[in-house]
């Protein structure tokens, strides 16, 4: 049988992507998210006009040209999985170009991770930390950057790219060393991006788009916020962008970086992301005092984070799309001979300048023209929205989370299995059976450091057999697309019944768990919740949180 991780390699491989202590012990939460849109719009950078390149858009669907606060709120959904958070989050596209030739690099789940982070070195909530205000804007990292300055920090700081293949190379530009970012293990390349925290009380200015904010000390509260920064401590976010790089499997050789960035970008240290804070006032601030939902296994639903109701189906997420307003071919269907807008490739290393005798390739078709945003520190009286802040919380985050095995594991439990289909799975060691559906909680993952495998092929059956086949005692399918193979669910929970829904990416008739939610089988129908905690291999938890 297999140790909890699942082989030799995998831990070998994990091991090298541990985080410092203290990064992880701190409080926070984490959310996925589907594509909204793609088109070349930067409301903050380029108000009511098209951006310079092309964007990937997630949040709410008032997103456009130009916004204020009121528009964010004026979203009739969101593709982020809380239904609270109109805000919207963007950053440029990633282009495979060979032969002359820039092909798209699509998306891969969980497409953007999203992070809030606000916990102190004791691994408490961090009381100090305020929600944004309205009409906050900022940016992290500079798209004119061609070379390692020293500004984007250490690889897992402020930026940081990941194959996440067998040997995992990373750096703060694009890796190299390798001829595909997947394995049994983890798949896909990754930018991981964090955004500064402290605020110096200042409107965003797009001539100076990171002179109001601060990244901060080393330090807890304000006392982490450097001079001339101490308005304001905000949560830390940092996400996560995944891309699926494996169409483009052995078409480049090991010493070839093939990645270019819709920004004309062939290094990756131009990358970048925006946010503009869209929010219902108080929700966020009542969660960051009692969520650490990533280190406890609660649900984003629990008492303590948003509250029954605050969280959508993926299914809702997924549809919450919007047309493109820009006239454009971003080469989603067939490779393009040169990068949407007017973006020569630009090397460096010195900084990539505008472009001379550049005419505006591309049209805002339907802009949307609202008054410029203006920060207020108020809350909204009567915000646009769906759903509440939560009730009193119940109980308060742990300061002292679980890094040991208990002597004696919490006792087998059994989530109702009646709506999980397949019921059973006929595999090579007998006859698996479904043990119902369980939170996952996902940093650290309840079965297993990483999934597998995952894709259009993935059914509850294959990842039965899979599991199986390399002695595993759980098998667990998530989000329609994920596969997890383990012999303990740390932190999880049992899920309400009828709560795994996702239909198998591979076979529709089959369920495949949710988001952040598994699909358990084993050979007895049962499943073990332990609380012993993985050791940490969170990958990009560096720095201050």
């Amino acid at each position: 049988m297999l140790s909890n991780t699942v082989n030799a390699q995998a831990l070998a491989f994990l091991t090298a992507l541990a985080a410092p202590a203290f990064a992880q012990r701190a409080a926070y939460f984490t959310f996925g998210s589907s594509a909204l849109v793609t088109e070349s719009l930067d409301p903050l950078l380029s108000p009511g006009a098209t951006s310079t390149h092309v964007h990937s858009v997630i949040g709410g669907s008032a997103f456009s040209s130009s916004m204020n606060f009121a528009s964010t709120q004026s979203s009739k959904c969101t593709s982020v999985d809380i239904i609270a958070d109109k805000s919207n989050y963007w950053m440029p596209n990633l282009y495979f170009h060979k032969n002359g030739q820039f092909t798209r690099v699509p998306e891969v789940s969980p497409k953007h991770k999203v992070y809030y982070k606000f916990g102190k070195g004791d691994g408490s909530p961090d009381l100090e930390r305020s929600e944004f205000p309205q009409g906050f804007r900022m940016m992290a990292g500079n798209s004119n950057l061609r070379s390692d300055d020293g500004s984007m920090g250490t690889a897992g700081n402020q930026l940081n790219w990941q194959c996440h293949g067998p040997a995992g190379q990373k750096a703060t530009g694009f890796p190299s060393g390798f001829t595909s970012c997947n394995s049994n293990y983890v798949g896909g390349l990754a930018a991981t991006m964090r955004f500064p925290s402290c605020w110096n009380g200042q409107d965003f200015n797009k001539d100076a788009p990171m002179a109001h904010m601060s990244y901060p000390l080393n330090k807890d509260g304000m006392a982490g916020c450097p001079n001339g920064f101490t308005k304001a401590r905000f949560p830390e976010i940092m996400i996560e962008y995944w891309l699926d790089s494996s169409p483009f499997d052995g078409k480049y050789g090991s010493n070839e970086v093939p990645w270019v960035l819709s920004n004309g970008d062939p290094t990756g240290y131009g990358f970048h992301m925006d946010f503009l804070n869209g929010w219902q006032p108080g929700v966020l601030a009542k969660a960051m005092k009692t969520c650490d939902a990533g280190n406890t296994g609660l649900g984003l639903d629990a008492s303590q984070c948003f509250g029954a109701g605050s969280i959508q189906s993926g299914t809702q997420k997924d549809a919450c799309t919007i047309a493109p307003t820009v006239t454009e071919d971003i080469g989603a269907t067939n490779p393009l001979n040169a990068l949407p807008g007017c973006n020569p490739i630009q090397p460096g290393p010195a900084l990539a300048t505008k472009p001379a005798n550049c005419a505006a390739a591309n049209k805002v078709t339907d802009p949307t023209s609202v008054a410029a945003p203006v920060v207020s520190t108020t809350a909204a009286s009567d915000p646009v929205t769906t759903t509440t802040a939560p009730s009193d919380p119940v109980t308060t985050a742990p300061s002292d989370p679980v890094t040991t095995a208990p002597s004696d594991p919490a006792p087998s439990g059994t989530s109702d299995p009646s709506g999980q289909s397949p019921a059973s799975v006929n595999s090579s060691s007998g006859v698996w059976k479904a043990a119902g559906c369980f939170r996952d909680a996902l940093n650290p993952r309840s079965l297993g450091q990483q999934p597998e495998w995952w894709g259009k092929q993935i059914t509850s059956s294959n990842c039965v057999a899979h599991c199986d086949s390399i002695g595993a005692k759980y098998a667990g399918t998530e989000n329609g697309g994920q596969c997890f193979c383990g012999n303990q669910l740390i932190k999880s929970a049992i899920a309400p019944a009828g709560a795994c829904t996702a239909k198998c990416n591979g076979d529709a008739s089959e369920i495949c768990g949710g988001p952040a939610l598994l699909s358990v089988y084993s050979l007895d129908g049962t499943a073990t919740l332990s609380k012993r905690t993985h050791q940490r291999h969170s990958r990009h938890f560096k720095g201050v949180l």
